[in-house]
């Protein structure tokens, strides 16, 4: 397929993506639309396609009212939250000294200060749960709030967790000094629920039964909000075109395409599933090949290794020779690829060099859009992974 060809491709594909599907939270409507359509397009390309289904929720959000002395002030869900339709007394708290002395039956806990510095982490997230952060759950399971209520700078949700159960909302932290420096009745609506869904990962393969197996994964979901052009629809585009570029008899060994569904979920339910049925007791993997992140505007792209010895480094270090927009950087150890480098499984990853430094004001929001797409960027990972599983796969196992 020419270049030309290929940008085409991926353009027409990312607009599907993410302009008119949009957002694809694990278990909604749209992420399932998403997944049929990378399946028509596998199986159209004679790739072998697998779902692997898991239970989850799909949370639907109709906003937040907030009501303090008859002024209505801006409040939003948190991700994951119950709905609540409640007044009641408020009591203010910093620290989590406060917290333990406080007394919040039949009242809204207002949070602040260091007690909302960071993203709590979700009760059954399994790989980094600090005790600091569970503490502050516990303790507000056990005084049991009507609801809480977090005062954020960055207009972020504390909390997101589909298995905490005390309706939470998030405010600025101008609407929560109001709310600190007056006295009152809170009147708080948070019109949110959860509803019991499926999801899937889709593994689409060529040469399912040879010995060795080279993974190439990307996540298929998205956080609310965000259209996820470059976390992970390009991704997706690079899988997708990858099965059109890659048959089965060019290379010995299987090749396994897989589009993972969970990585913005609260408890990633897809990633679980997938190592618990296909990495721990799997041998055969020699290497993954992980991309998130890729195709950033005026950024370079970047590639790490982990776990990848000094002989394979140096079987890849011609082909990275010849694509200078491609720069080697230090191992990035976020993503669906540490499943894998877990399991002493090497990993290389690519993602946008500049991503590294803006990942809060464009990541998981509005602003992750097509138009901040370098479609060159995106071909040249496509090409760069092309050469290498077609000409040493067999010799990086």
């Amino acid at each position: 397929m020419k270049k030309n060809q290929l940008k085409k491709e991926i353009n027409e594909i990312l607009n599907h993506i993410t302009v008119n599907i949009g957002e694809r939270p694990t278990g909604s409507k749209s992420n399932r639309k998403v997944e049929t359509y990378a399946r028509t397009y596998f199986e159209k390309n004679d790739y072998i396609v697998e779902s692997q289904e898991f239970q989850c929720i799909d949370w639907i959000n109709n906003g937040a009212e907030l009501i303090f002395n008859g002024e209505k002030l801006t409040a939003k869900p948190s991700y994951y939250t119950t709905g609540c339709d409640l007044e009641a007394d408020f009591v203010g708290l910093r620290t989590v000294e406060e917290l333990e002395d406080s007394d919040l039956q039949n009242k809204i806990a207002v949070l602040t200060g260091e007690l909302t510095q960071e993203q709590l982490m979700p009760k059954s997230f399994p790989f980094y749960n600090p005790e600091s952060h569970q503490k502050i759950i516990r303790l507000l399971e056990e005084k049991r709030p009507l609801a809480v209520i977090t005062a954020v700078d960055n207009d972020t949700s504390v909390f997101e967790d589909g298995d905490f159960d005390i309706p939470t909302a998030y405010i600025s932290k101008e609407t929560g000094q109001k709310l600190l420096d007056g006295q009152g009745k809170i009147s708080l609506k948070i019109d949110a629920s959860r509803q019991e869904s499926k999801g899937s990962n889709l593994i689409a393969r060529i040469n399912p039964d040879a010995e060795k197996k080279l993974v190439i994964t990307a996540h298929l979901d998205t956080k609310y909000g965000t259209p996820g052009a470059l976390d992970n629809g390009t991704g997706i585009a690079i899988l997708m075109l990858l099965s059109s570029l890659i048959k089965p008899e060019a290379i010995d060994y299987c090749l396994e395409l897989l589009l993972l569904n969970g990585e913005d979920y609260y408890s990633i339910p897809g990633q679980l599933k997938y190592m618990e049925e296909n990495i721990v007791d799997d041998e055969s993997i020699f290497l993954v090949i992980n991309c998130d992140g890729v195709g950033l505007k005026d950024s370079k792209t970047a590639i790490s290794f982990m776990e990848l010895d000094e002989s394979r480094q140096e079987l890849i270090a011609p082909y990275l020779a010849d694509q200078p927009e491609i720069e080697l950087i230090e191992p990035w150890e976020m993503g669906d690829h540490m499943l894998f480098v877990m399991h002493g499984i090497p990993a290389i990853t690519f993602t946008s060099k500049e991503i590294l430094n803006l990942i809060d004001e464009i990541a998981h929001t509005e602003k992750d859009a097509i138009d901040i797409i370098d479609y060159q960027r995106v071909l040249e990972v496509i090409e760069l992974i092309t050469d290498l599983v077609l000409n040493i796969g067999e010799e990086l196992s």
